[in-house]
């Protein structure tokens, strides 16, 4: 079994879940048991993808997967923004780690096509 948790992207990804985890526990009740537990959800596929893909063989199709994740993880974040469930400094930061991750993703991917 390939070890996961040393790798930059998995810290990275660890470090936003944290960091949504706070920023959800916030949430007004009208969207805490909604968009805050979708939201989470989704922070949690993307730790759980990432130790699936680096395990895995074919890693592109994987890869993919976790860059679809990513992007509707940042299309909720921004929902919340625009519900004002969170605030401009705390998207900006979450966009921020969001974009690292992708980066890393796509280094991955560059990676995995050679």
């Amino acid at each position: 079994m390939a070890r996961y948790d040393h790798t930059p992207i998995f810290q990275k990804a660890y470090i936003l879940t944290v960091n949504v985890y706070k920023a959800t526990s916030n949430f007004k009740r009208e969207y805490k048991y909604t968009l805050g537990e979708k939201t989470k959800l989704l922070c949690n596929d993307l730790l759980d993808l990432i130790v699936v893909v680096n395990s895995a063989e074919n890693k592109l199709e994987l890869l993919e997967k976790l860059n679809n994740k990513l992007e509707t993880l940042r299309i909720h974040l921004r929902l919340a923004f625009d519900l004002k469930a969170i605030s401009r400094g705390q998207l900006g930061e979450l966009n921020r780690q969001i974009e690292e991750i992708g980066r890393q993703i796509g280094g991955w991917q560059k990676w995995a096509h050679r």
